[in-house]
C-alpha cells in the first residue's frame, strides 16, 4: 500500500477534487453576472457526501477514492480511470434583474470565499498528515 492510499488522505483528496469543481462553477457564475437570463448554478454537497460515504462503505478492503479524467488529455490515474463527476444544479441568489440575469455577485463572492478557505483546510491537513507519515517512517535517530 503506498502512502497515499490511506482512508484521511483518500477522503481529503476526494474533497479537495469536489471544492476545485464548485471553484470553476462559482466562477462560471462570476464571469456571467451580466449576461442576460443566467441563473447561476452550483454543486449538491449533499450529493457529494451520499457518494463519499457510499464509495468508503463499499471499499472497506480498498481505501482509495478513484479519480476521473474528465477531458480527453488528462493523465488517467495509476489502477484505471473511475471516480466521480458531480452534477451542476441551478441555484437563483435572492434577487433578479430586469433582464432575467439571477446572479448576485456578493452571494456568489462569499460562496467562493467560503470554498476557498475549506480547500485551504483540506490541503493544510493533507499536507500535515503526509509530513506526519513522512516522520514516523524515518529510522529511528533521524
Amino acid at each position: 500500500m503506498a502512502i497515499g492510499d490511506t482512508n484521511v488522505l483518500s477522503l481529503l483528496r476526494e474533497s479537495m477534487g469536489f471544492l476545485s469543481e464548485r471553484q470553476r462553477v462559482l466562477a462560471q457564475n462570476v464571469a456571467n453576472a451580466d449576461t442576460p437570463g443566467y441563473t447561476p448554478n452550483d454543486l449538491s454537497e449533499a450529493e457529494f457526501h451520499r457518494a463519499l460515504t457510499s464509495q468508503m462503505r463499499n471499499s472497506a478492503s480498498s481505501s482509495a477514492v478513484a479519480m476521473t479524467a474528465s477531458q480527453p488529455g488528462h493523465i488517467v490515474p495509476q489502477g484505471g480511470a473511475g471516480g466521480r463527476t458531480y452534477s451542476v444544479a441551478s441555484r437563483p441568489d435572492s434577487e433578479t434583474t430586469v433582464n432575467g440575469n439571477s446572479v448576485n455577485l456578493e452571494e456568489q463572492m462569499v460562496r467562493a470565499q467560503e470554498n476557498r478557505l475549506r480547500y485551504e483546510t483540506a490541503m493544510s491537513l493533507y499536507q500535515k498528515s503526509l509530513a506526519l507519515m513522512r516522520m514516523a517512517a524515518r529510522p529511528a535517530g533521524r
